[in-house]
């Protein structure tokens, strides 16, 4: 149990082979994962790791999770947690800020990840996937981030910006984004003006002045009907004020910008976990051709997404052993009592989805790839709450997280059924403690499947209402 702490007590258990002055600082940010690994197995779920004196108390497993999302704004602060935050963006915007205007932002986002509004998505994510198809020929090789990571950034740019802003500005957007995204430091304070954070925020400033031109365009001519981006300069609150520009800037810039950071490794761990499984990568070619038949993809649509149960076990099943997002963070904003152990307030709580994903205590067989423990039919299937939280958890959970799982399911099928592939490096995550991809090179050899252009027998009304499409219900 815990709650607000009332009396002494000892702090979590300090992990040994901390050095003087760093502690485990530098050994962290080598290899991160390791050391929390070894930190769960000398000390147990509860741990803590000294940085430079200040300690960074671990939780791990479902129980610790629950806690840690239900107390976020309560005993646990998300905005002390990761000041870079406020400098990439700003401190009054999304979950740094208060949280009644926290909700009237998220309540912005919400509607526009319904049911309802993601179909309009699919085709999107299908013209780009196909795209990246008929760029890679009949045979060749390619750099899994190098080549996925593009995919993920068009898909976001051509669904929440429009087709004539993909069209002209793609290309000069994502290498923009590239230099925003070096803002995220964890160690050096922000106020140094180092290269990446010059880049950074120069990037920031570029970012802005392009999405104000296109909200200006866009009022003096409106787009009907609207798209993602003509809905959100429209919208309003709930008390139907009107939504600042810079709100609405900075929420597509988060869209596209956490969005690409979790999905461009995302699915690439994904394609490389079904390369080195080809057992269920047979699984679910029988799936894909039961709904395509022996066309390219070019028709897939939102009823061939959601039936395509077998591709979503696969993608939690990577969101598992390979969790981008390998741990977060909250500041303590009292004194918290825990399991009989104390932690102080001003002290950083983390999580570590990298090491909670394999704990024998939750998952059978941890280290296995095995996409059908999820499978509710399963008598054996490990679905407890707060498990996998590769996507976060709570009321901060993930906003997009169907956007990005329907992403990852069209891109991967797409290239499922048009290529035969195979790895051609061994697959390992990326060094140090930036966003948790595959490291490269992670190259890929395809040949171009043939394919008849038959058409799926599938019912795909009837396999859409069986995998709980609301639609269809």
């Amino acid at each position: 149990m815990a709650r607000a702490a009332t009396a002494a007590g000892n702090g979590l258990p300090l992990l040994d082979g901390g050095v003087p002055l760093l502690g485990h600082l530098a050994q962290f940010f080598r290899d991160p994962v390791s050391v929390l690994k070894r930190g769960y197995r000398s000390k147990g779920r509860l741990f803590a790791m000294n940085f430079m004196g200040q300690r960074m108390n671990v939780m791990l497993g479902p129980e610790h999770n629950r806690f840690f999302f239900e107390e976020t704004d309560k005993l646990l602060s998300i905005r002390e947690s990761m000041p870079f935050f406020l400098k990439m963006f700003s401190p009054e915007f999304y979950s740094f800020a208060e949280m009644d205007e926290y909700l009237r932002q998220r309540s912005i986002i919400m509607p526009r990840f319904k049911a309802a509004s993601m179909k309009q998505y699919v085709p999107v994510m299908v013209e780009e996937s196909l795209n990246l198809v008929e760029r890679l020929g009949e045979e060749g090789e390619f750099d899994l981030i190098p080549t996925l990571g593009p995919v993920v950034m068009d898909i976001a740019a051509h669904s929440f910006m429009g087709r004539e802003f993909h069209e002209k500005l793609g290309h000069e957007f994502f290498e923009l984004f590239r230099d925003f995204s070096g803002g995220m430091e964890f160690v050096l304070p922000l106020w140094l003006p180092t290269p990446k954070m010059v880049k950074s925020q120069r990037a920031k400033r570029k970012l802005h002045a392009i999405l104000q031109s296109w909200i200006d365009k866009r009022r003096a001519a409106p787009l009907d009907p609207p798209d993602f981006f003509q809905t959100m300069i429209e919208t309003k609150y709930p008390d139907g004020r009107p939504v600042p520009d810079e709100i609405i800037r900075h929420l597509i810039l988060l869209l596209v910008w956490a969005g690409h950071e979790t999905t461009a490794g995302q699915v690439s761990w994904a394609l490389a976990d079904l390369l080195q499984n080809p057992d269920y990568q047979k699984v679910l070619r029988g799936e894909i051709s039961s709904l395509l038949g022996g066309s390219d993809g070019r028709d897939l649509g939102w009823e061939q997404a959601v039936a395509m149960e077998k591709m979503d076990l696969a993608l939690r099943e990577t969101e598992r052993l390979h969790p981008v997002a390998y741990m977060l963070s909250r500041k303590a904003r009292a004194d918290i009592e825990r399991d009989g152990y104390v932690i102080r307030k001003g002290e950083f709580v983390l999580l570590a989805p990298s090491v909670s994903h394999r704990m024998e205590e939750t998952f059978r067989n941890p280290d296995a790839y095995d996409p059908e423990r999820f499978n509710p039919a399963n008598p054996d299937a490990q679905i407890e709450s707060n498990s996998l939280i590769g996507f976060g958890g709570g009321v901060h959970r993930c906003a997009g997280v169907n956007f990005a799982r329907m992403e990852m399911k069209v891109l991967v099928a797409i290239l499922l059924q048009n290529f035969d592939m195979e790895l051609m490096d061994e697959v390992r995550p990326i060094a140090g403690a930036s966003t948790y991809w595959p490291a490269q090179p992670c190259r890929v050899r395809y040949r171009r499947r043939k394919l008849d252009g038959s058409e799926a027998g599938a019912d795909m009304a009837a396999l859409a209402r069986a995998a709980g499409c609301p639609a269809h219900t």
